[in-house]
């Protein structure tokens, strides 16, 4: 039987680092009572366990499509910690591609993301659940740092994925800063470009991200992969324990924002 009572509804959307480049071995233990995935691809009509790999599957061609590459995400931390700390269940669904760009997105990955949050409010309904919440978890940019995306052009890219979602029915988005590029075990760089000029590319990302959380309504800091270039196992990527720990301090991040609108239990 499915505890319908203190439940939100959250989206998992980005690239890699949200899709997860971990060893779902290594994840954080996310307990049965803390939630469920709900996949709005491939068996739209259940909701399953969370685990990792999240999102296995969950592939859309021409779309969302992550092909088998999800190996272990932060998306069990997130439920786990959200779920310890607020007593509240998740209905997690994902939505990320791996190597995808903002221009991406506003093409046709966010109409994707969106038609899978639509559908999983349907399914929710149709049990009989309202969620208390919908929201956002993005986490994507090292792709327009390659491209040298200008602050400018990011900023208004996002603000047009983020209005499609919400006219999808999300409320809020938490957004996770992207980390380095990884400069010191890689400073010959890629396509022409030394690690240290790459980075400085992924800084202007950054530096456009928290503009958006500080000045477009509803976004708000969900954390950042910025302290964590330790903990780099690639160019891009990260190891489990970096995805443990960024979606950790996401959840408490996220219980905090909303924690300032009466319904949400404060952290």
């Amino acid at each position: 039987m499915i505890a319908l009572e203190n439940v939100d509804l959250v989206l998992f959307a980005g690239q890699s680092n949200m899709a997860g480049r971990g060893c779902a071995a290594e994840a954080a233990a996310c307990p049965p009572e803390a939630g469920w995935e709900y996949r709005a691809v491939s068996a739209p009509d259940a909701l399953y366990p969370i685990g990792e790999p999240f999102g296995w599957n969950e592939n859309v061609p021409g779309a969302i499509d992550d092909g088998t590459k999800k190996t272990g995400s932060m998306v069990s931390a997130f439920a786990a910690e959200y779920h310890r700390l607020s007593g509240r269940r998740l209905v997690c669904v994902s939505a990320s591609k791996g190597g995808t760009s903002s221009q991406e997105w506003v093409e046709g990955l966010a109409a994707d993301a969106a038609a899978r949050l639509t559908r999983a409010q349907s399914y929710l309904r149709a049990i009989g659940c309202t969620p208390q919440r919908t929201f956002v978890l993005w986490c994507q940019g090292e792709t327009d740092g390659d491209h040298a995306v200008t602050a400018a052009q990011y900023r208004g890219r996002f603000e047009r994925i983020w209005t499609r979602l919400r006219q999808a029915g999300a409320e809020r988005c938490g957004l996770i800063e992207i980390g380095h590029f990884n400069r010191r075990v890689f400073p010959q760089g890629l396509y022409g470009l030394t690690g240290e000029q790459l980075d400085a590319q992924y800084a202007v990302i950054r530096a456009a991200q928290r503009q958006i959380v500080r000045e477009v309504d509803g976004v708000f800091p969900a954390g950042s992969f910025e302290g964590h270039e330790a903990d780099m196992k690639d160019e891009f990527h990260y190891r489990q324990s970096a995805y443990n720990a960024v979606g950790a301090a996401a959840a408490r991040e996220c219980l905090l924002a909303m924690s300032q609108t009466p319904d949400i239990p404060s952290a």
